[in-house]
């Protein structure tokens, strides 16, 4: 009994920390630290799931950024070799097409017109110009001020294709030299832009138009900027309907400002030289 007596004092002595070296003190496995470390690894596992969903915020949000830059750099790519397609192959394509449109017109204005016959009597209304089948070249336009070698072959025509092939005459205006309005729309940036420089006239500069037999000089009268409905600038007075022309006229016409269809820009002129191809080149295109 007295051993045993003795032995609680201790006992109660060690359960309250008094003996450090006792399982209960500081202890990984002591009873006090387990009972209060359960909400401690509580809140560590929680900060694990909280670890976790942020990192799989992280991983999908770098996805994310990775698939939408490689998409805007695909779709620059794509950009720019649309630009590139418009601003560079087109204008090989036009090339190639001015080239066979000159030599075309080449054979053709060298093979020998008809001999005129002397009417039995006298007429009354001129004989109607040669009807030129769309798409073909009906004229050579020459302008000093945009250089020797610009030359490009106006075709007959005005539709998304004839325009790709340079120049076109608005079917129904007025032919080269004639009486009225000879109307003649360009690109500006695409498909060889042969009025990519029309801005850069000024009146009084010479617009040549070289036909078969002859070159026709005009000369600029004035320019302006209009909205793409401004149709009576080819009208055979311009912005005159229903006037008879007394006058031959050429009106030159491309989108503006450049890169843009917002408007168009028109460029006048009146014809005040005819040259035979007989007399040599017109002095438009000696001068200087």
């Amino acid at each position: 009994m007295g051993r045993a007596g003795s032995g609680a004092p201790a006992q109660r002595q060690s359960l309250d920390g008094g003996d450090p070296s006792a399982p209960g003190d500081g202890s990984p496995s002591g009873g006090e630290p387990e009972a209060g470390g359960g909400p401690l690894r509580r809140r560590v596992r929680g900060r694990g799931r909280e670890g976790g969903h942020g990192r799989e915020r992280r991983i999908w949000a770098g996805r994310l950024a990775r698939g939408l830059s490689e998409l805007l750099i695909t779709a620059g790519v794509l950009v720019g070799l649309f630009l590139g397609y418009q601003l560079w192959v087109t204008d090989l394509f036009a090339a190639r097409t001015q080239d066979r449109l000159h030599h075309q017109l080449e054979q053709a204005w060298s093979r020998p017109t008809p001999p005129a016959v002397a009417p039995a009597a006298p007429r009354v209304t001129p004989l109607p110009p040669p009807v030129v089948p769309l798409g073909d070249g009906v004229a050579i336009l020459r302008v000093p001020r945009l250089g020797r070698d610009y030359a490009p072959v106006v075709v007959q025509g005005v539709s998304a294709a004839d325009l790709r092939r340079g120049p076109g005459h608005i079917p129904g205006t007025a032919m080269p030299g004639q009486v009225g309005n000879f109307v003649v729309s360009g690109h500006r940036t695409t498909y060889g832009k042969p009025f990519n420089r029309l801005d850069e006239l000024r009146v009084g500069d010479a617009i040549v138009v070289e036909v078969q037999d002859r070159y026709y000089t005009y000369r600029v009268s004035g320019s302006e900027v209009v909205t793409p409905n401004r149709v009576d600038v080819t009208y055979p007075v311009p912005k005159h309907a229903g006037a008879t022309p007394t006058k031959s006229l050429i009106t030159l016409t491309t989108c503006h400002p450049k890169f843009s269809a917002s408007h168009r820009l028109v460029v006048y002129g009146e014809l005040v030289d005819t040259t035979e191809k007989s007399a040599g080149l017109p002095s438009a295109l000696t001068a200087g």
